[in-house]
């Protein structure tokens, strides 16, 4: 039988693979089955399955999953997870767990082209994008390693998530599978720095899979410093695809800025973000910097950043301050990298 991936496979797909393995086909649905519903990932423990095709399916899938290379777990229950790719690229995924929810935060390519200034990531470069396969591995890794099915997908680790769009949309296809996960997509949020393309291909697909922008300031000079995209993608085509998106969809859109120290956390930066605003349906989610080894920036000051939320309210915007989680392990937003020194 010929070697291939078991996340590759639907289940239609598998069940002609067993079959040309002399197997019947109701195996295909017992093992999406095991591993689905009942998270089981080692062939030997899935007991209604006979001991001479649990044989054969080891020999067509040795491995279910990859070797977690690193697994580490914070003080405060957000658990990260070090994968090593076939091959030997590493890239990082997070669980973050709270009272009524489990959010995984995953990776899209490994490394990250945009390079904003203040991302590990984005400091790490670009290596190559990820198959929707090695999307969906970190998934049952962290399923397997949490024991919880997530309640949220997050496309915000490592990497544009619209530069891979292909790999991107047929992952969140998987993850939606009635016969999979059967994630609902409005569970699902995709954070892009501006892939205007990107924008405007979800605006299309079906489904409510929720849109972020990593917008961080709302002027070009500013933004081409920090976030050098926007020479591509500047702010008034990016605002034109947003209220596009906002038109068609009627969906909200998040727009999320890191306040960074005398950077852009001013009072003049408050007022372009709130130009920025106008006529769209938005609300503005606050990221507080997280340091990460050899890094020149300081957070805002939480005299400038309540200043800065006092400004968007009393105009009427909604905002929100995301609460960092993972820092001691490096895996809170802008810590990603896929390097040794996590």
């Amino acid at each position: 039988m010929t070697v291939i991936s078991l996340f590759s496979c639907g289940l239609t797909e598998l069940k002609k693979v067993l079959a040309d393995a002399g197997m019947p086909s109701f195996r295909a649905g017992q093992v999406h089955d095991w591993i689905f519903k009942k998270f089981v990932f080692s062939f030997d423990e899935m007991t209604n399955i006979s001991v001479a095709d649990r044989a054969k399916l080891k020999e067509a899938f040795p491995k279910i999953l990859p070797p977690v290379h690193k697994f580490l777990k914070d003080s405060d229950g957000t658990c990260k997870v070090v994968l090593k790719l076939s091959d030997n690229n590493l890239i990082e995924a997070v669980a973050i767990p709270d009272e009524d929810s489990m959010t995984f935060c995953l990776s899209t390519q490994v490394g990250c082209p945009v390079g904003c200034v203040f991302c590990r990531t984005g400091e790490s470069g670009f290596t190559r994008n990820l198959t929707a396969e090695e999307i969906m591995l970190q998934v049952m890794v962290l399923v397997k390693r949490t024991d919880t099915k997530p309640t949220n997908i997050v496309f915000m680790g490592m990497g544009e998530p619209f530069y891979n769009r292909r790999a991107l949309f047929d992952a969140i296809d998987m993850l939606t599978d009635p016969q999979g996960l059967a994630l609902a997509t409005r569970r699902i949020t995709i954070s892009t720095a501006g892939v205007i393309e990107g924008i405007l291909e979800l605006k299309d697909r079906p489904g409510e899979v929720n849109l972020a922008v990593s917008l961080h300031v709302a002027d070009d000079g500013g933004r081409n410093a920090l976030v050098p995209i926007n020479k591509r993608y500047p702010l008034t085509r990016l605002k034109d695809a947003i209220l596009t998106y906002c038109t068609q969809t009627s969906r909200r859109v998040t727009l999320e800025v890191v306040l960074l120290h005398n950077i852009n956390d001013q009072h003049n930066d408050a007022l372009n973000l709130l130009n920025f605003c106008e006529g769209l349906i938005v609300h503005v989610n606050i990221v507080r910097f997280n340091h990460f080894p050899g890094t020149k920036y300081q957070p805002s000051s939480a005299t400038d950043e309540k200043e800065f939320r006092r400004v968007l309210k009393k105009a009427g915007i909604a905002v929100t301050v995301r609460k960092s989680r993972g820092q001691g392990i490096l895996a809170a937003c802008g810590q990603l990298a896929g390097k040794e020194n996590v």
